[in-house]
């Protein structure tokens, strides 16, 4: 490899972390309040005996289920289970009802199945537009759901549907799902200590 495109390549990863690290600064600024607010309510779901569902498409289904496993197995505590799910991973449930009726509806479906007031929904979007997350946030907000949701830099439909909606400053969808997931690990780190540490950090 010749050291001039070499250098190109390593200036491109220079750039990547530099945008990465920019974008969630100004997220930090922005939105922390915002990142507490949402861990408030999915701590005030899980404390009254409710579940979390989180959903999207593409990456956002992958960092659906990453964000449920942290619930359900641990994130940084030895502590009981928490009940959140993934409306991604089911591939009879999403390929009948995609085949059957639309695929707009495979996350309506399952949270008319499943949801029930004082639960909490996660809808994930990187453009806040996809339709199948926006129906099943609206239907969740119309039903007693409590809903959240992660986006992009600017307001959609999304956030008439949703409770509060994380704005990540960015039009980059690569850094907006690294925020995303950063987001959702601070979210997953808040309701761990409210749910199982007192004010001295031991385990409660």
């Amino acid at each position: 490899m010749e050291d001039s495109f070499r250098n190109h390549l390593r200036c491109l990863v220079d750039s990547a972390f530099l945008e990465s690290i920019e974008t969630k600064e100004a997220l930090r600024l922005e939105a922390s309040g915002l990142i507490l607010d949402m861990a408030l309510v999915i701590d005030e779901a899980f404390r009254g005996g409710r579940k979390l569902f989180i959903f999207g498409n593409g990456g956002s289904a992958a960092d659906s289920q990453h964000l449920a496993a942290e619930f359900v197995n641990r994130f940084q505590r030895e502590r009981p289970p928490l009940p959140a799910l993934a409306l991604t991973v089911d591939t009879s449930v999403l390929t009948s009802i995609s085949n059957d009726y639309l695929f707009e509806d495979i996350f309506l479906k399952q949270l008319t199945a499943l949801g029930q007031p004082g639960d909490v929904a996660l809808g994930i979007s990187t453009s806040g537009r996809s339709p199948n997350v926006l129906k099943g946030l609206k239907w969740a907000s119309e039903h007693g759901i409590r809903t959240l949701g992660f986006s992009g830099p600017v307001e959609t439909e999304m956030d008439l549907c949703c409770d509060f909606t994380l704005h990540v400053p960015s039009k980059v969808t690569a850094r907006i799902q690294e925020s995303h997931i950063t987001a959702g690990h601070i979210i997953c780190a808040l309701t761990e200590e409210m749910l199982f540490a007192d004010f001295n950090g031991e385990d409660a």
